[in-house]
């Protein structure tokens, strides 16, 4: 565990691109001043973003490279859009994730508002997707990957989604109304009486939403950066 700032330039940049997303709180200001000046003459840019729940770093907050407008990569170069490298299950996970934290297609689709996993499962159950794929495309693809993180007991879109170049988010943004969401529900009376079924179907989503914030995913590497435990590995 690194307990000391990072105050080389060159150093910083490369964890934050070894990371993905390096917690502020080991980053020295100076060094991040010179780091960005050194990655604008790259065509690269620091883009705030949010790391998740790191332990001894308060908030969370971090950076990630990005890209300058006149630098961004054409979308041919999968290698630089991550999405573009995903399962097709794991394709239809993110756009369910996307449509939960991305409700006005005015504003930038990072940082989002917080989702949890259960509503991930719903919109995807409703598309016919099994809970198990659903479930292995988040813990094992798009949490690694950083597009998506948890924080607290709670999910949000991540860092590698914060440092997605414009043009991939206007594209985004043309489909914007098809991103599968969540159905409202019909109000319920508050003179209607829940049957012994619907009883029991409350009381189980409400333990599934306590186990995931009882249950902790993570650990943390030589920088600090959250590591994601696999809950569904063998």
């Amino acid at each position: 565990m690194v307990n000391t700032l990072v105050a080389d330039p060159a150093v910083l940049l490369a964890a934050i691109r070894a990371t993905g997303g390096l917690p502020a709180a080991l980053a020295d200001p100076r060094a991040v001043n010179l780091a960005r000046r050194t990655a604008e003459s790259a065509g690269r840019s620091l883009v705030h973003c949010t790391t998740g729940s790191v332990r001894r770093h308060a908030g969370g907050r971090g950076w990630v490279l990005g890209w300058l407008p006149q630098s961004t990569p054409a979308p041919e170069e999968s290698h630089t859009y991550p999405v573009r490298n995903l399962t097709p299950v794991a394709r239809l996970t993110w756009a369910c994730c996307l449509g939960l934290a991305w409700p006005d297609r005015v504003a930038a689709p990072y940082p989002g508002v917080p989702f949890r996993r259960s509503e991930v499962v719903d919109v995807s159950g409703e598309l016919g997707v099994s809970t198990m794929w659903v479930k292995t495309a988040l813990f094992r693809t798009l949490i690694p990957s950083l597009l998506v993180i948890p924080d607290g007991g709670a999910l949000r879109l991540g860092p590698a989604t914060a440092a997605l170049p414009e043009p991939f988010v206007d594209a985004m943004r043309r489909f914007h109304d098809r991103l599968p969401r969540l159905r409202p529900r019909p109000a319920v009376p508050h003179d209607t009486e829940l049957d012994d079924a619907e009883r029991e179907e409350l009381d189980f989503e409400d333990d599934q939403d306590t186990r995931l914030e009882d249950e902790t995913f993570t650990n943390e590497d030589d920088f600090g950066q959250v590591v994601y435990d696999d809950p569904w590995g063998e």
